[in-house]
């Protein structure tokens, strides 16, 4: 069984963990070393009301994060990934994600200004697209160089 639960400041040094992994960090856009403490509490800090962070617990225990950003705006921001590499393609991050479109559809319905998500992805993170496609995002250009960016939408 897998859910999400909204993190707080007591997961900042797992977090840190996965995110200073190389394997981990490699899909990311803007981080190519492991983190420093301070940057990262500061990251976490400075999310403004729009943003969302998750935790991924898969049986009973964290795993991964899902973020949910620019909540403000008519295309929120998924973003996500699985810490625990030794569970990377066992379907936790689609089901994980799948869980977080879900929560933005609930939170549409008294935010009505929201009617699609998308993501942004690493031109060579292949198994993320598979993941994304799968859930049924389209490719909808390059979002900054060596990147593209994916959508789907939430209503008709």
């Amino acid at each position: 069984m897998i859910k999400l639960v909204e993190a707080s400041k007591h997961d900042l040094p797992l977090i840190m963990a996965w995110r200073s992994n190389p394997l981990v960090y490699k899909g990311f856009y803007q981080q190519d070393s492991p983190l420093v403490w301070d940057c990262h509490v500061r990251w976490f800090n400075e999310r403004n009301s729009d943003w969302r962070t998750f935790i991924i617990i898969y049986e009973d225990r964290p795993v991964g994060v899902v973020t949910i950003g620019q909540l403000d705006q008519w295309t929120p921001e998924v973003g996500y990934f699985i810490g625990e590499v030794s569970l990377w393609g066992k379907g936790v991050g689609t089901e994980a994600v799948k869980q977080g479109i879900e929560w933005i559809r609930e939170y549409s319905v008294t935010h009505p200004h929201i009617v699609a998500v998308h993501t942004t992805i690493k031109c060579d993170n292949k198994a993320s697209i598979k993941l994304i496609e799968k859930l049924g995002f389209k490719h909808t250009g390059q979002a900054r160089k060596g990147e593209g960016r994916w959508e789907m939408m939430l209503k008709a």
